[in-house]
């Protein structure tokens, strides 16, 4: 009985290290901004919202600590410097010649974010239009996004620039093709779930119990609807609910199984509760892509293709881990490594909501 319980302790700890490792401590990922881009005969307007976290890394600030910067903490030196960055690697040509950028103006709009409003200047009238976004990637190890909403004549288009999508060529009037930015909102909800590392620790404590092939499909299925309906409403304003308190919440759920898991052992009805627990994912996967500034245009079609990203994302996780969950169940030691990796997840979900629920600052790598 000692052996067992050693292996189960050894299993939870060989768990938590391998979370530790998969989490880069040093960059934020959450790096989002959005830009409103309008053109003006020969000039060109660009007002770019970005997330406060990546200014405050590229002028050197410690992240990991509370920050935020204000109108009156928004220094001339912050504004130069984040300035002379943004210019450095946001590059906009008309008929191939370089326009040159000047900074309007510097705003705090929010506790959350800073605005900077830029004007792109031609020699000549707007026509073909080439855009070159390297800027807060390379702190964000290529996570950081732009959703860009270009007010292109009478038509309004939306573009999102990525890690692999620094480029964009458009003509001045030609409306761009909205499904390239579908795709990506595609991509956008599989790397969203493949990187909420709260939400695959939920996925795995579901199916590590193992059972039939049919019990194991009921929960799976009943947590991808339960989280399809609340991510739909929550995201169309149909329902919403504090941040904090569904982040907080998806740590509960996250410590409530991750108990469970010790004790249960028929898990023939699990698909209820699991469905349960989905609605409270569903809200949260709505405040990530509420975050990303999904373009009005196409707000319903972003919506839906970001929730098939999700439950792609979420397919290929059972995918792998299934064959694997199935295997070893069919030996006895099975329940050392469930209590193991359960109890591991447990103590995860107890230190998401504590930093969560009353903002501590336990193990701030962890934060996700």
């Amino acid at each position: 009985m000692r052996t067992r319980s050693t292996i189960s302790a050894i299993l939870s700890i060989f768990f938590l290290f391998s979370l530790l490792l998969a989490r880069p401590a040093s960059a934020h990922q959450q790096s989002l901004a959005s830009s409103k881009i309008t053109f003006e005969n020969t000039k060109m307007h660009v007002s770019l919202l970005i997330d406060q976290k990546s200014i405050l890394e590229i002028n050197g600030f410690d992240i990991e600590k509370t920050q935020s910067l204000d109108e009156a903490k928004l220094s001339s030196q912050i504004k130069d410097k984040s300035f002379d960055y943004i210019k450095s690697g946001f590059h906009v040509k008309n008929n191939g010649k370089e326009m040159p950028v000047a900074l309007e103006a510097v705003s705090v709009p929010d506790l959350a974010n800073v605005q900077f409003d830029l004007t792109f200047t031609s020699d000549e009238l707007i026509d073909k239009i080439d855009f070159d976004y390297n800027i807060f990637f390379e702190n964000s190890n290529g996570m950081h996004k732009n959703v860009a909403t270009i007010e292109n004549g009478d038509k309004t288009d939306e573009f999102v620039f990525t890690n692999s999508t620094r480029h964009l060529a458009m003509e001045a009037g030609v409306e761009l093709s909205f499904w390239s930015t579908l795709g990506q909102f595609v991509l956008m909800g599989i790397e969203h779930i493949l990187t909420g590392y709260d939400h695959l620790a939920f996925l795995l404590t579901l199916i590590i119990l193992g059972g039939s092939f049919k019990n194991i499909l009921k929960i799976v299925t009943s947590f991808t609807v339960a989280h399809s309906v609340t991510l739909i409403l929550s995201a169309m304003s149909v329902v919403t609910l504090p941040t904090r308190l569904i982040e907080s919440l998806v740590a509960v759920t996250i410590l409530y199984v991750g108990i469970e898991n010790q004790f249960i052992k028929n898990t023939n009805y699990r698909w209820v509760l699991t469905g349960f627990f989905g609605l409270v994912h569903g809200f949260a996967f709505a405040g990530a892509l509420a975050e990303t500034q999904v373009p009005k245009n196409h707000f319903l079609e972003a919506l839906l293709t970001f929730n098939v990203g999700v439950e792609i994302g979420q397919l290929l996780v059972v995918i792998v881990l299934l064959p694997i969950i199935l295997y070893i169940g069919r030996f006895n030691w099975n329940v050392w490594v469930v209590r193991g990796i359960s109890g591991g997840v447990a103590l995860f979900g107890l230190i998401w909501f504590m930093q969560r629920a009353f903002e501590l600052n336990i193990l701030p790598f962890l934060a996700v």
